[in-house]
């Protein structure tokens, strides 16, 4: 668990360093806001050259038109930022 004091988690945290003291390359992201704060978050870890992966059914927003709209900004241009997709299919390509 970290403090953030901005929108994404990078930014003036240690986040990025326990992520690659500890091998990490691969980030599942989930949370509040999907347009703002999970956004970000995930924008700024593909500029660090982290594979990313948001869970759609684990995110969310104040208004289902930014949630959506959020949700295909990341898959634009064949997934700029990452990859979309349901938890159920995590949970199943993990078992």
């Amino acid at each position: 668990m970290i403090d953030k004091p901005g929108k994404g988690s990078f930014c003036a945290t240690d986040l990025e360093l326990m992520l690659r003291t500890r091998g990490i390359d691969n980030i599942v992201l989930t949370g509040i806001t999907t347009d703002v704060c999970v956004h970000t978050t995930m924008r700024e870890a593909n500029d660090r050259g982290f594979e990313c992966l948001i869970l759609e059914d684990c995110t969310g927003a104040t208004d289902k038109g930014n949630h959506v709209a959020a949700l295909k900004m990341v898959e634009m241009q064949g997934g700029v930022f990452g990859a979309v997709a349901k938890s159920t299919a995590v949970i199943e390509a993990m078992a």
